[in-house]
């Protein structure tokens, strides 16, 4: 009897490992993320499915070349094992899981480090039960496949001929062409659905409807660059050639700049109908709306990834041209040819500008991406003596500001940007021994409540600082703009449940979805300035790519033409992520259903970007 049961299992062994591999795949999203058993319910099934494929091949591919299931039993569970390890460790520092990006460009693991030294060991100890329970079911599995174990006939040689056919499928689906990676998109992952638009604004959110193994493949798929459609090269670069420059009546003086990039900003006394606060968090913020320039900005991040406002800011190009998990700073510049690629920071270098950027704390390990971006000087700021909360305070990183121009050559102009880090999650009530402001009162939960003060506080200081700043330049000699500005919202998970903040706020949860997905991405900014500024018309809705661009044009300096003509565009599509775009006047729209001239314009500028950044 006994042999028999063997000899059944034998025979749909490969099937029970995989169907246990998935199993896995997927509990794991509980184990490593925290997520609740809620995953069940949005988690798609088609996408599962087509791990299951994924996994076949690959079980299949290494059971031929090794010629023994229990062999591939113990590749994969090993593997496996590490992947939920490295993903533990990366979530539970950025709130992101790991990417085939991470492994492709091998540098991005300064950034995972730069994060866990010191508490690495804290960490491990804290997690070690967790995975050791997953080292104990691993090593079952691969007890139960010496008993079932099978071999596969023919020698090595002809092992690894058949090995080449799941092996050359697995290369097809992993280099794909523009066709496949459309398919899969469309009837897999339902990427080009309206309906899944509020998805799929973070990585973890992503992995949490695909699985991991499901997640990381459509997070692959999102980061193939292709030629857009009708794309013709001497077309663009004649449209360059004859544009229309847009006449301004008077140029703003060629001015000092002080960017303040404000980690996870955003107006927290928004939230009134939620909660009170004994006194107003965002009182300069809102104060100097009436002093310069204010702008409903959409963001191209929700939750994380800085680098993607950064390198929309920096440069004038738009990550609505490229997938939703993809970030430029850990795929393109990487790469030293992108040295010589335009960016607004070489375009203030040639007209003489001290370019510099200090960040607090740089979690994409970007110094090199710096300087391919043509950053004058590069400097992070993670000061433990100055703390506030967990990270380097605001306070600290503009007396750092303060500093360089007061020690700034009279005859050069500067560009100083300062990326702050006092904001960035994690969000709970022990993140700050004093706190300046109270909520009164809240519909919220106490955990809930608990997360949004702490993030409140954060705001409060960027706040004060930004109030500071502001009277500094009304003192300074030189003409001097300040644009200040919240990269992205925070994801708010409560420290109870793990639910984001966001679902039970009610300024995001109106019953205009069109207004809800708009608002998760509304970032506001300020340009400031200490001199009158003119000509302001049509700047109160610019998405990241097109803020600094319109300064640059807006100011009496040479520019490129691929920036000029980018700012003859400002008027028809000023702001825009791949979600959600509005017009010059804020009207909404879904960027996927914009038509006449506003899709006219979007299909331009992503030939037009695609020409200047990769095609060249």
């Amino acid at each position: 009897m006994k042999k028999k049961i063997i000899d059944k299992l034998k025979k749909y062994s490969n099937l029970i490992f995989l169907l246990f591999m998935i199993i896995i795949d997927i509990l794991a999203m509980i184990l490593v993320f925290n997520y609740s058993t809620n995953i069940w319910y949005y988690m798609k099934w088609k996408v599962v499915i087509f791990t299951g494929i994924i996994l076949i091949l690959f079980h299949s591919f290494l059971v031929i070349l090794t010629g023994k299931v229990k062999r591939a039993v113990v590749i994969e569970s090993i593997l496996l094992w590490i992947l939920l390890f490295i993903n533990k460790i990366r979530y539970t520092y950025t709130y992101e899981p790991i990417t085939f990006s991470d492994f492709v460009y091998s540098t991005n693991a300064g950034e995972l480090f730069s994060l866990i030294k010191g508490s690495i060991l804290k960490l491990i100890w804290q997690i070690m039960p967790v995975f050791a329970c997953l080292a104990v079911i691993f090593s079952f599995m691969i007890w139960i496949s010496s008993y079932v174990n099978c071999n596969i006939k023919g020698n090595l040689k002809i092992r690894f001929l058949k090995s080449l056919i799941p092996l050359s499928v697995l290369i097809i689906l992993f280099a794909p062409s523009k066709s496949i990676k459309n398919f899969l998109f469309t009837y897999v992952y339902n990427k080009y659905s309206q309906n899944d638009y509020q998805h799929n604004s973070s990585n973890a959110q992503y992995y949490a409807e695909d699985t991991i193994i499901g997640g990381m493949y459509g997070d692959l798929l999102e980061s193939r660059v292709f030629e857009p459609d009708n794309y013709n090269k001497d077309e663009l670069n004649e449209i360059l050639d004859n544009f229309e420059e847009v006449k301004e009546d008077e140029k703003w003086e060629k001015s000092n700049i002080i960017v303040t990039f404000s980690e996870s900003f955003f107006d927290v006394s928004l939230l009134e109908d939620d909660v009170k606060f004994n006194k107003s968090p965002t009182s300069n913020f809102n104060r100097l709306k009436n002093e310069g320039i204010f702008i409903n900005m959409i963001s191209p991040s929700y939750g994380g990834i800085s680098a993607n406002v950064e390198f929309e800011f920096l440069t004038g190009y738009s990550l609505n041209f490229f997938g939703r998990g993809y970030t430029p700073f850990m795929t393109l510049y990487k790469n030293k040819k992108y040295a010589n690629k335009l960016s607004l920071v070489k375009e203030l270098n040639n007209n003489g500008y001290d370019t510099r950027v200090v960040f607090g704390k740089d979690y994409f390990n970007s110094e090199n991406v710096y300087k391919y971006l043509g950053m004058g000087s590069y400097e992070e700021k993670d000061v433990r003596s100055q703390y506030k909360g967990y990270y380097t305070s605001d306070e600290y990183l503009m007396d750092e500001t303060i500093k360089a121009f007061e020690n700034k050559k009279d005859d050069e102009k500067m560009f100083y940007m300062n990326c702050t880090i006092e904001s960035h999650m994690p969000f709970e009530k022990k993140k700050y021994k004093k706190y300046d402001i109270e909520i009164e009162e809240s519909k919220l939960s106490k955990s809930m409540t608990d997360v949004l003060l702490s993030y409140s506080q954060s705001c409060y200081d960027a706040d004060e600082q930004l109030g500071r700043m502001y009277d500094y330049i009304q003192t300074y000699p030189e003409p001097t703009i300040l644009i200040f500005f919240g990269d992205h919202l925070p994801y708010l998970p409560d420290t109870k449940t793990k639910d984001d903040l966001l679902e039970h706020l009610s300024y995001f949860n109106t019953k205009d979805k069109l207004l809800n997905d708009f608002r998760k991405y509304n970032t506001q900014a300020l340009v400031l300035a200490n001199f009158d500024i003119k000509g302001s018309e049509g700047m109160n809705y610019l998405s990241p790519d097109m803020l600094l661009t319109t300064v640059c044009n807006k100011m009496d300096i040479q520019l490129s033409d691929y920036y000029k003509w980018l700012y003859t565009t400002k008027d028809v599509l000023p702001n825009s992520n791949y979600l959600v775009t509005t017009d010059s006047n804020g009207k909404l729209y879904y960027t996927d259903d914009l038509d006449g001239e506003m899709k006219e314009i979007l299909n331009l500028k992503e030939k037009m970007q695609y020409n200047i950044l990769i095609d060249k």
